[in-house]
């Protein structure tokens, strides 16, 4: 069987879907590996370490798709790829299925079998094929690495002969991967943390990485079965607000990752909380592509807004693509090694299988995910 990886196309990523090392470990698997030039290079990988890796490296897209039994992507295909799909062809990416349902028809439409890793079950055998926690626990770092670098302030305390600088209060809402590897990150540069989240049961874990929780007082369950925040009451969301205001009237910077699956993230800074804040106060919006959880953010802009920097980067794991990178590919290779039959080269879908279930959209011709078929 042959592996394809094209370079991306999306503006602004840099990660690639197999890196060199990987590529020998498929290489050992009996498959062989195709590159497309460059697509390495952002992530420190040159043309010539896939080629010492056992890969064949090809000019271009067309030539990259062209034989391939499974294709490995960082994002779904774009349009503009689709004349190099062929029907038959397996490929792995983050399809952000659930909104983007028509380019699935159209993937379906293809014949292709598409495997959405973002949709990939919280169970423990599937944790070292989840991109979402390893990409999202680079991004909460990356957050608050941004947010500091646009202060105007040093961060930790600091007792000098001249005086003492009290320390940044920063402000983390939302407590899944991203926002607690945030907390980590902004406790260990010196900042006094806290957290916010409609989970109460993160409550733990955000003290225990040294952050102050805001709790919301509520008898309701605002947490899905699969760990994921549900979209909450509007009383809740009142009560929420008032807490959040209150804090990030004395907050210094803070980070926002707060995503519902399959909705628009939800509204949790208003421009007048904005307005509220210290002087030089910075927010770094990591759901501005799915709509924001800040008022007024823009998607891969920083803008200032009632006097506050707010950054709006829904993609920071694309930031640190050396890091990025070696992770995803582990990933990928860890779930597709569930289904490769070593003797028959060749992908077995066992749809029983709750990984192959939970993350397959199409199969066959057909959308056959329970996110659009209802089972």
């Amino acid at each position: 069987m042959l592996i394809a990886v094209p370079k991306e196309i999306k503006p602004g990523e840099t990660r690639v879907a197999a890196t060199p090392d990987i590529v020998q470990k498929y290489k050992f698997m009996g498959l062989d590996v195709q590159v497309q030039s460059g697509a390495g290079e952002a992530s420190g990988f040159s043309d010539r370490d896939y080629l010492n890796a056992g890969a064949e490296i090809k000019k271009n897209a067309a030539d990259t798709y062209k034989k391939a039994d499974i294709i490995l992507k960082i994002w779904a295909p774009e349009a503009e790829e689709d004349g190099f799909l062929k029907a038959g062809t397996a490929v792995f990416a983050n399809f952000q299925a659930l909104t983007h349902r028509g380019r699935i028809e159209t993937f379906a439409h293809l014949g292709l079998t598409c495997f959405a890793l973002e949709l990939m079950p919280r169970i423990s055998r599937a944790q070292s094929m989840d991109i979402l926690s390893s990409q999202s626990n680079l991004a909460g770092y990356k957050a608050v690495i941004e947010a500091v670098c646009k202060l105007p302030s040093a961060v930790p305390m600091m007792m000098t002969a001249a005086g003492t600088i009290a320390p940044a209060k920063a402000l983390i809402l939302g407590a899944g991967v991203a926002g607690l590897q945030a907390i980590a990150t902004a406790k260990r540069l010196g900042a006094v943390v806290f957290a916010s989240d409609v989970r109460p049961q993160v409550k733990e874990q955000v003290e225990s990485l040294g952050g102050r929780f805001v709790e919301v007082k509520s008898d309701e369950n605002f947490e899905t079965a699969g760990g994921y925040a549900r979209e909450t009451s509007a009383e809740y969301k009142q009560k929420q607000q008032e807490a959040v205001a209150e804090q990030l009237a004395k907050t210094n910077f803070a980070v926002t990752p707060a995503l519902i699956p399959g909705l628009p993230a939800p509204r949790l800074i208003t421009k007048a909380m904005l307005s509220a804040m210290p002087a030089g106060a910075v927010v770094v919006d990591m759901a501005s592509s799915a709509g924001g959880n800040v008022e007024g953010s823009e998607d891969g802009k920083t803008i200032v807004i009632n006097g506050v920097t707010v950054i709006g980067n829904s993609n920071l794991a694309a930031s640190l693509p050396a890091s990025a990178s070696p992770l995803y590919a582990k990933n990928i290779l860890n779930f597709l090694d569930t289904m490769y039959n070593k003797e028959e080269k060749s992908l077995n879908y066992n749809f029983e299988d709750e990984l192959i279930k939970g993350t397959c959209l199409c199969y066959n011709g057909k959308m056959i995910h329970p996110s659009f078929t209802g089972a």
